[in-house]
């Protein structure tokens, strides 16, 4: 464990993709003026990767979404505490009377 660094960059666009000896290479860019982009790194991925690269990317774009679904859903739900502060689900109205 000597160096667990990962280097973290700031990706706005995608401003070329190419593809030679069987290796993608994907460069990744700032947009700096409107119209410009300035590159900020590139990935290199084997062809034969390139797929289960995207489905990783995609899978996990769609698990925060659907968490972030999930919590606005349950947040709706919430609408008053009860009288230890403790978040109480809101009740139904409905027009029937036992």
């Amino acid at each position: 464990m000597a160096d667990d660094h990962v280097d973290e960059h700031f990706i706005e666009l995608v401003s070329s993709v190419s593809h030679a000896n069987g290796v993608f290479r994907i460069t990744l860019a700032q947009q700096v003026e409107a119209g410009t982009a300035r590159p900020v790194t590139r990935l290199l991925i084997p062809a034969n990767q390139l797929q289960a690269v995207l489905r990783g990317v995609a899978d996990g774009a769609n698990e925060i979404r659907e968490k972030l679904q999930n919590q606005t859903k349950e947040g709706d739900k919430v609408v008053e505490t009860d009288d230890e502060g403790a978040k109480k689900p809101a009740s139904s109205k409905s027009g029937s009377k036992k």
